[in-house]
């Protein structure tokens, strides 16, 4: 991660060279260009490297969720993915899935952005729901927790679906 700090770094310096020293338009927003790219890539690695320290990643993290709110999901999946040391979770998470299914929630309207730690053993992603129901998306944080060397959907994150489930008639 350190070289492609200073790889952003040098680019950057380049950038600011080329504009001082007033060389061409075109060779400005080339510079310029390449400096967001390099920008964007140590960002890039950053969260690479978070999610990697962290052990889950926002593609995983998508896979969990969208499994948990997915009605043929079988019980044993569901336990797969899910925290069920509360065994009320389970039926609790079985009937949001139905319910939000219904009003158009499906699997797919859910979408992880980001994956940060929140503690030993525990991360929060945010989740990006498109509703069926209002014209932009609204973002959500939802907590995993790690068991046994498995993430899973922690039975705090059940709750808080199951509340949001009333507020759009599921």
């Amino acid at each position: 991660m350190n070289v492609r700090k200073s790889l952003a770094a040098a680019l950057l310096s380049g950038a600011a060279v080329f504009a001082v020293a007033g060389c061409s338009e075109e060779a400005t927003d080339t510079a310029s260009s390449a400096a967001n790219d390099a920008s964007a890539a140590v960002a890039s690695a950053a969260s690479d490297a978070t999610q990697a320290i962290i052990g889950l990643s926002n593609d995983d993290a998508q896979v969990i969720l969208r499994k948990s709110v997915n009605t043929d999901t079988s019980s044993e999946e569901l336990e797969a993915v899910v925290d069920t040391t509360n065994p009320a979770t389970k039926a609790a998470l079985q009937g949001y899935a139905r319910a939000s299914n219904a009003a158009g929630y499906t699997p797919d309207v859910y979408t992880v952005t980001n994956v940060r730690e929140d503690g030993e053993n525990n991360a929060v992603a945010t989740v990006s729901i498109a509703s069926p129901h209002a014209p932009q998306p609204i973002d959500i944080e939802l907590a995993f927790v790690e068991v046994d060397g498995e993430w899973k959907l922690a039975g705090s994150a059940i709750t808080q679906l199951t509340t949001m489930g009333g507020q759009h008639g599921g």
